[in-house]
């Protein structure tokens, strides 16, 4: 008797443990196998990545609710240690409200959070920890945010060009800029493009490229460009675009990255020669004749000229000698315009046509700068002018010349 009484005090004993293990195991164990599996925070990116030592982070989470029903309730908190930093304004607590359970994977919160890197942060993985709660207890997961503070950055430096002061009509001007490297890593394989605005454009193929090799940390390097400036190009700060490609160092997955920075290339006012017109007296040249070439020489830049001249390059091909290849015009102000005036003789072989003769307009500008301009000349020869009478006209009249002639000589004798 005495021992059925301790087997059913035993049995009830297991039970017991069993009905507390259970009740135990309801109340106390964790919701992340729970709760964390219906409330689902996919993380979807860092950017950049990896993150950068000063410098800030996005986060981004996708965010699933597959509870059955509504829940009043959904708040997430943030826990970032060093050194991750929460900059003035940005609160770790974010609350969502009441959110409707669904099976679509497809509807989906995006959860945001935008941190601060601390200027000492190491090179390393980091994590970071997300809780959300729904009114019966919060879920926790980590997640891993990887740091080189070891990154290339640049910024554009100094800009000199030659000629220094660039003025529109400009042929194979050099731009010479400072590429500097103010990140906390070397930057290798380095390369510049340079994008260039309407009124110019690259002088040769790829002279609006530069390979720079490496710029270390701290570092800069000079990267120079051969470009061309339109003729119509007016005064003011035109914005081109420097497009750096590079790998980072440290970089085991040999990434090139691009950076775009701004280049300000300033056109100055100057004065701006063109030829107006040309006449020539005698209006038609014929070969073999002499002329007075007359070219009008005009100012229609936005700065006064000084000094102006023109001066021509003949061609040994032409048919042309000048008694003298250049000529003073003098002081052109903005609209202004005046006379060069060059006498040549015509040779005698020339062939009719049109001629193109290359003249140089020279000037000097309010800052003692020399400007210089190259413009072409039309000139046209016509055809010899020939006697429009046939040869047996011209016969006859020398035979009636000759009879007549002969009649007033024998009329005298015989007097």
């Amino acid at each position: 008797m005495k021992n059925r009484l301790l087997t059913q005090i035993a049995a009830i004993g297991i039970v017991l443990a069993f009905l507390l293990l259970v009740s135990g195991s309801a109340l106390g164990a964790p919701l992340t196998g729970v709760q964390g599996s219906r409330i689902q925070a996919n993380f979807m990116s860092q950017d950049p990545d990896p993150a950068d030592a000063g410098k800030d982070v996005d986060l981004r989470w996708q965010v699933v609710n597959t509870l059955t029903g509504t829940t009043d309730i959904l708040r997430f908190h943030l826990d970032a240690g060093y050194p991750f930093l929460f900059e003035a304004g940005v609160l770790p607590d974010k609350d969502l409200g009441a959110s409707a359970g669904t099976n679509d994977n497809k509807v989906f919160y995006v959860l945001h959070y935008k941190l601060r890197i601390a200027d000492n942060a190491i090179k390393g993985t980091y994590n970071v920890t997300l809780n959300w709660y729904t009114g019966e207890g919060w879920t926790k997961k980590d997640f891993p945010i990887y740091i080189d503070p070891k990154r290339a950055d640049f910024v554009v430096g100094a800009l000199v060009t030659s000629p220094e002061k660039l003025i529109a009509d400009t042929k194979e001007a050099k731009l010479s800029v400072n590429i500097d490297n103010i990140g906390k890593g070397n930057a290798e394989n380095v390369k510049v493009k340079l994008i260039v605005p309407t009124g110019f454009k690259p002088t040769y193929s790829y002279s609006d490229e530069d390979s720079l090799g490496i710029i270390e940390k701290g570092g800069s390097k000079k990267a120079d460009f051969y470009v061309d400036t339109d003729e119509n190009l007016r005064e003011g700060d035109y914005s081109a675009k420097l497009e750096i490609t590079y790998k980072d160092e440290n970089d085991e997955a040999n990434t090139y990255r691009t950076k775009n920075l701004t280049l300000n290339i300033p056109i100055k006012p100057a004065p701006y020669l063109i030829v107006e017109s040309v006449t020539t007296t005698p209006e038609k040249l014929i070969p073999g004749s002499k002329a007075e070439f007359r070219i009008k020489v005009g100012n229609t830049g936005n700065e006064k000229a000084e000094s102006v001249s023109l001066r021509v390059f003949k061609d040994a091909s032409q048919p042309f000698e000048f008694n003298e290849k250049s000529d003073f015009v003098g002081k052109l102000e903005q609209g202004e315009n005046g006379d060069a005036v060059l006498k040549v003789t015509v040779d005698k072989n020339a062939a009719a046509k049109k001629y193109l003769l290359d003249v140089e307009l020279r000037g000097i500008d309010e800052k003692n700068n020399v400007v210089i301009f190259r413009r072409t000349v039309p000139i046209t020869v016509n055809p010899e002018t020939r006697s429009t009478f046939p040869l047996a006209t011209v016969g006859i009249f020398a035979v009636i010349g000759a009879v007549m002639a002969g009649y007033y000589l024998k009329k005298k004798k015989g007097l």
